[in-house]
């Protein structure tokens, strides 16, 4: 089954960001030890902004990400979202991963999430919204661009993707990399060659893709 996956961008005050840190990592402690339909929970800070942050959760379905919202560790990260301690709204995109070959399981995934203890994580969080015009092609190159990602990229650890729930032009991207090197590495690989081939093409995107690179933290 493929995973429900949530991607969160957030700006913490400065005066605040301890308290968020220490929040959000017991939150983050209670549903990976907790939650048996949670697969995944990472938390990230951007490279250049101390005080901006992201989220990639990944859960069995829809129903466990719901659940994920009554527990009881989560309701201490609720009270603080609710203390006025972000400098712009929190986006959320949750969509169904695609193109996974094979089924995602917790055990996977925490396997993966222990390895990130072990050197640098970077990684690239990413809204991509295409014209309707080149739809099909632009899902035939993304799904190139993860397969051969997957497939041949020793230093790259993670590529996830979907279009959105709530907005069916936009789509979401999680991606991770052993290092800066890692994702280097990945721009100079065939099948991102392709992707970019497509991407400078005009008239591709809606609007202007939004790119972001974080450390886990």
């Amino acid at each position: 089954m493929a995973p429900f996956c949530v991607n969160v961008r957030l700006q913490v005050l400065p005066e605040r960001r301890d308290e968020f840190l220490d929040v959000i990592r017991a939150d983050q402690a209670g549903t990976l030890r907790d939650e048996e339909g949670s697969l995944q929970f990472l938390v990230m800070n951007d490279v250049a902004d101390p005080d901006t942050f992201y989220f990639h959760e990944e859960y069995n379905d829809l129903a466990a990400f719901e659940a994920h919202g009554e527990t009881a560790h989560y309701q201490p990260w609720k009270g603080f979202t609710q203390s006025s301690p972000f400098k712009a709204p929190i986006e959320v995109n949750t969509f169904v991963a695609e193109g996974e070959t094979s089924p995602v399981t917790r055990e996977e995934r925490m396997g993966l999430t222990a390895k990130f203890d072990a050197k640098e994580k970077y990684c690239v969080w990413v809204n991509l919204f295409p014209a309707d015009s080149v739809l099909s092609d632009f899902r035939t190159c993304i799904a190139g661009n993860k397969l051969g990602t997957d497939t041949s990229e020793p230093l790259a650890l993670q590529y996830t993707w979907g279009v959105t729930s709530k907005d069916t032009s936009k789509y979401s991207f999680f991606e991770v990399y052993e290092g800066e090197e890692g994702f280097k590495q990945h721009q100079g690989a065939p099948h991102f060659a392709k992707w970019e081939e497509f991407a400078g093409k005009e008239g591709v995107f809606q609007n202007e893709p939004e790119v972001h690179f974080a450390r886990v933290i």
